[in-house]
């Protein structure tokens, strides 16, 4: 929920505050960039970070609450700025965390496992707008804030054992390894591509559907939500489907699935067709990323080198929405916009394809006396 609050709360604080559009997309630059800082740290002393997080989470959005009283536009700025900070970098602790713990597991459940985290994150994106409209309609948005700094600091107090555990075995064998560019790169521009991908097509595509088929830009918001539900629909199939296929044939129906509705996206024109593809790309892309983490650990990386593969991961989904709207200004038409998802999602088959050839070992040489 935290992940996506800045976007529902921009309005109140902006207007409340007297901020510029500039001023105010401050905020998710802040968020950002203490997300990343918070993504490379992370990977040392792990269950430390994944309680220390959560701790940083609740003072955020605590000192969002706190701000509700304030009018000044410079404090007001001062003090957002502040709050989304803090938050940025407990995510980038917390959920970088979670996903090398949980990816620590044996590999028979892995993958299964990572899907049902991202299952549950993801359905707290999908919610979060939707309950701070309610709450802001009733009157009640400075107790809701409060619930969720409330509910933050709960998890960081019953993750306080955490703070003095010793790091799982399997994590510390990893951190003594030597670290492997090759591997950490890889995975890098495979978790860029997949989460530049996801973003672009969830931020363009009530825009594409208003300009292309009959739909009211009512109902073209109301796509946005369909697109992140099918998505989370496609991550717990994919879960399931993990206990009876294999990663690699998971993970490429789904590349293939999200490829070629967004190649009938582009084709098609009736609100009925646009519906149907988005609702079918936002299930390929839903096993996409969880299976991506789970082949990435299973491969054995260094622990530390892996914070740089979620930071990488987090600026795709801010590059890859932009190159959408720049190609789209550039020829005039968000159709070809929408070639940089099919691209990158292209991309992503390609590499899944050749993922064993290209991280095989190299033989070493004989030598000969």
């Amino acid at each position: 929920m935290v992940t996506v609050l800045a976007g529902p709360l921009l309005p109140v604080l902006a207007a409340r505050w007297g901020l510029r559009d500039v001023q105010s997309g401050t905020f998710f630059g802040a968020q950002f960039a203490f997300s990343t800082v918070g993504a490379i740290l992370a990977p040392w002393r792990l269950r430390r970070k994944l309680s220390i997080g959560y701790a940083l989470i609740g003072a955020g959005v605590l000192l969002l609450y706190v701000a509700g009283v304030v009018t000044s536009h410079t404090t007001g700025l001062a003090v957002g700025l502040a709050a989304f900070s803090l938050v940025g970098l407990g995510i980038g602790f917390s959920v970088t965390a979670t996903n090398l713990l949980v990816g620590g597991s044996t590999a028979a459940i892995r993958a299964r496992q990572l899907s049902i985290v991202n299952l549950f994150w993801g359905s707290g994106a999908v919610f979060c707008p939707w309950i701070v409209a309610i709450a802001e309609r009733a009157g009640h948005r400075r107790q809701l804030l409060l619930l969720m700094a409330l509910a933050a600091l709960g998890i960081f107090a019953a993750l306080t054992p955490m703070l003095r555990a010793p790091e799982p075995a399997s994590l510390n064998k990893q951190s003594a390894a030597t670290v492997n560019p090759r591997l950490l790169g890889f995975f890098a521009v495979f978790l860029f591509l997949y989460v530049g991908t996801e973003n672009a097509v969830g931020g363009w595509i009530t825009t594409y559907a208003h300009r292309f088929s009959s739909m009211t830009l009512e109902d073209a918001t109301a796509l946005a939500s369909l697109y992140w539900l099918a998505l989370l629909a496609g991550r717990g199939v994919g879960s399931l489907a993990l206990n009876f296929l294999s990663e690699r044939t998971v993970l490429f129906s789904g590349v293939l699935v999200a490829l070629a509705a967004l190649i009938l996206l582009l084709a098609w024109r009736s609100s009925h067709s646009v519906l149907i593809a988005v609702a079918i790309a936002g299930a390929g892309l839903g096993p996409v990323f969880p299976i991506g983490i789970s082949r990435m650990m299973g491969r054995g990386p260094d622990s530390h080198g892996t914070g740089w593969v979620f930071a990488t991961s987090a600026s795709g989904g801010a590059l890859l929405p932009w190159l959408t709207g720049f190609l789209s200004t550039r020829t005039g038409t968000l159709r070809i916009g929408f070639l940089v998802p099919c691209l990158s999602l292209s991309t992503i088959f390609i590499m899944a394809l050749l993922e064993n050839r290209a991280l095989r070992e190299p033989v070493p040489p004989l030598v000969t006396q």
